[in-house]
């Protein structure tokens, strides 16, 4: 029986994941017209259309969504199998994914320290603030912020978190004790959600009307926003383990002691087998250390 081409099915189950032509596209590292080639190469062999096409997303119709659990689980057969003959795959390259934040603000600063134990390994960051498909990226391990729960894939927490709100002492007006005036100041919010509830659950602890928060910048990405408040250009509503350096070095300050136990937080994050790795193993030991040490 005539099967269709295999890349077409690999790039069909990459767009259906994403609910995109472009993220697939950049994920492949391919043109996103050859992403549409793909696909109608592949809605041409079952005489078919099996995604609906709008402005913003692109989506599975009822006859994609058909499909999609079958194209999914034989690609895991697959790297199943892969993995199963071949063992640990490129063991002196670990290709770590993780969130753009967490990579610039402390992986890359510390990676060193991996680096001298575990001369043998080369270290390549894949920031990404999407939970990538393993095979397609060849990713051995990531690390991601949430509850934990991704589906066919084994999650390990790295740390308890909290959500603080802070500035740069060289904001004007940060000396205040008064949280209505701290509240006034420009906010540089993250609409990720569990950051929404830390700035819900801080309006209501003070009495601050939602609505009057003085926002100039929403951006899913902390990065960006962090570095703008060391430059003294607002308050935010981060995540401690991303700045506990900067407030053990008086760069920042937790402004009003606001603290906000957060239900999520990091994890290390890899299909069930790759935990067995030596590469991987190693790392998961230095990362739980470099995480069990920030105060």
């Amino acid at each position: 029986m005539r099967m269709p081409p295999l890349k077409s099915l690999q790039v069909f189950l990459c767009a259906a994941r994403h609910h995109s032509f472009k993220r697939a596209a950049e994920e492949l590292f391919v043109t996103q017209a050859a992403i549409s080639q793909q696909i109608r190469l592949l809605e041409n062999y079952f005489d078919t259309p099996l995604f609906i096409r709008e402005n913003k997303q692109t989506r599975l119709n009822a006859q994609g969504q058909r499909l999609f659990p079958y194209i999914e689980n034989a690609f895991e057969q697959i790297e199943l199998g892969v993995n199963a003959v071949s063992g640990e795959p490129n063991a002196s390259e670990l290709k770590v994914s993780a969130l753009h934040s967490l990579t610039s603000l402390i992986l890359i600063p510390r990676i060193n320290d991996f680096q001298e134990k575990n001369s043998d390994v080369c270290v390549q960051f894949i920031p990404n603030n999407h939970l990538d498909s393993f095979m397609l990226h060849n990713v051995d391990i990531a690390i991601r912020r949430g509850l934990g729960d991704y589906d066919g894939l084994e999650s390990r927490k790295l740390i308890d978190d909290e959500i603080i709100l802070v500035a740069s002492p060289l904001l004007p007006g940060v000396d205040s004790q008064d949280p209505a005036t701290i509240l006034a100041l420009t906010l540089l919010e993250d609409t990720s959600s569990d950051i929404q509830e830390a700035i819900d659950d801080c309006c209501v602890t003070f009495g601050f009307v939602k609505a009057d928060l003085n926002t100039c910048l929403r951006t899913t990405d902390a990065l960006p926003i962090i570095q703008n408040v060391l430059a003294g250009q607002g308050i935010a509503f981060v995540s401690r383990a991303l700045v506990n350096k900067n407030i053990q070095s008086g760069q920042l300050l937790n402004l009003l002691d606001y603290a906000f136990d957060s239900p999520r937080t990091l994890y290390l994050v890899a299909p069930p087998q790759h935990f067995n790795w030596p590469k991987v193993k190693r790392f998961e030991q230095w990362a739980q250390k470099l995480f069990s040490s920030e105060p």
